[in-house]
């Protein structure tokens, strides 16, 4: 089966994110400084984005609230810094449409976009709670991911998209959320993006003896359900969450110490 590497890239941070947004009913009024991350995946022939990021700062402040972006933090920068070009990028996977996750998708002009048919769908008519969300047109704005949508995939389920890459159905925290299941010389390791927004929702804080899921979220039964289809595929050292400073603690993942001797 083919191996590859996964390299996170910070596109940006939250400097005061309200952390029970990421663990439902857990440390309302605590803050902290959470990066808005999107994923590289390069082996033999395969340069895949999972996500593609958020806004600048300066539309953040105008429809969401403030972020930090530095010029090299900016999605096609940050590619270049490690020698990727945006024209490069064949695919990309969407895990949802919320604005910090799609709305580059239009500065990769030769990826086809696979997206679950379900959260397109979702996405031109949320609850009003998600309208900001997904920039809906309920409230004036375009949905950023409409400026590429020529060059959607809508997929229906759990997919197969390539040799050692699965795309898992995990709705809860959208309608048709998709978490990525990869394949690395240390074993598979899951793309949980928002599914799992922090490491410690999957290891420290099961209060009710399961992972917790997101304080944002649309259906909360699917949701526990999703968490259990994924409890027997991964553990916390090999899950990427969607907004933990942690995960910047390895440049690439596997990182050198996981991977087998000899």
């Amino acid at each position: 089966m083919e191996c590859y590497t996964i390299r996170p890239i910070c596109v940006g941070w939250f400097a005061e994110a309200e952390k029970s947004n990421f663990a439902y009913q857990k440390s309302a009024g605590e803050k902290l400084s959470a990066p808005i991350l999107m994923y590289l995946v390069t082996g033999k022939d395969t340069c895949m984005l999972v996500d593609t990021g958020c806004c600048g700062e300066a539309w953040a402040r105008a429809h969401h609230h403030p972020l930090l972006q530095t010029e090299e933090m900016q999605p096609v920068n940050a590619l270049k810094l490690l020698g990727i070009a945006a024209e490069d990028v064949t695919i990309i996977v969407n895990t949802h449409l919320h604005w910090d996750h799609c709305f580059n998708n239009h500065l990769f002009p030769n990826a086809r976009i696979y997206v679950q048919k379900r959260e397109v769908h979702y996405s031109l008519n949320p609850v009003p709670t998600q309208y900001t969300y997904y920039e809906s047109p309920q409230i004036g704005l375009s949905p950023p991911w409409l400026r590429a949508a020529s060059r959607l995939v809508l997929v229906d389920g759990d997919v197969s998209l390539q040799d050692g890459i699965d795309l898992l159905l995990t709705p809860g925290h959208t309608p048709g959320f998709q978490c990525v299941h990869v394949n690395t010389k240390a074993g598979r390791y899951l793309i949980a993006s928002d599914c799992v927004g922090l490491v410690e929702n999957w290891e420290e804080n099961q209060t009710w003896g399961l992972p917790t899921p997101s304080g944002i979220h649309v259906n909360l039964e699917e949701y526990y359900h999703s968490i259990r289809k994924l409890l027997p595929l991964t553990d916390g050292a090999h899950i990427l969450p969607g907004h933990d400073p942690r995960v910047l603690e390895h440049a690439v993942y596997p990182p050198e110490d996981a991977l087998p001797s000899g």
